[in-house]
């Protein structure tokens, strides 16, 4: 009971951690900085170490999700796989985002402050949202899963 208990509470934390920043992130950091800030760029240069943070939480909260999909699937094999399916599309969604960040970092120039391609910045740019909703959507399916995984398991018990 102990090792289940532990790791329930730290993939808890991990998502907590994780979801709640992506969603504090997207939903009001950058609208506030692109408010805030005259310059797109001073925005961008502020959200892009941001992105690798959520980036790394979002790693450690998809092992996380993996070791709890392993061990729910011992009892209940189904939610077990459909956990592990979210965790596994969060997880793709995390590479994409890695593999267009440094797209998008390739188009852009710090020592001048400029993008030096928009048009791939712009592209790059729209990739990197539909992969960050991917992530969300991913992300939020995987609690309530869950949860009534957790229910589930332990009514067995």
């Amino acid at each position: 009971m102990g090792i289940v208990w532990t790791s329930r509470v730290l993939l808890l934390l991990s998502y907590a951690l994780f979801w709640g920043g992506l969603t504090f992130y997207t939903g009001f950091v950058v609208r506030i900085a692109h408010d805030v800030l005259d310059n797109p760029m001073d925005g961008g240069l502020i959200t892009q170490r941001v992105t690798m943070l959520l980036q790394i939480f979002g790693g450690i909260t998809v092992v996380l999700m993996l070791w709890n999909a392993f061990q729910v699937s011992r009892q209940h094999q189904r939610f077990g796989i459909a956990l592990a399916l979210c965790a596994f599309v969060l997880g793709a969604a995390l590479v994409g985002l890695t593999i267009v960040h440094g797209q998008l970092d390739a188009v852009i120039d710090i020592e001048a402050y400029e993008v030096i391609d928009r048009d791939a910045f712009v592209i790059g740019h729209r990739r990197y949202n539909q992969l960050t909703t991917v992530e969300w959507i991913s992300a939020l399916c995987y609690l309530p899963m869950t949860i009534a995984a957790w229910r589930s398991v332990d009514s067995k018990s």
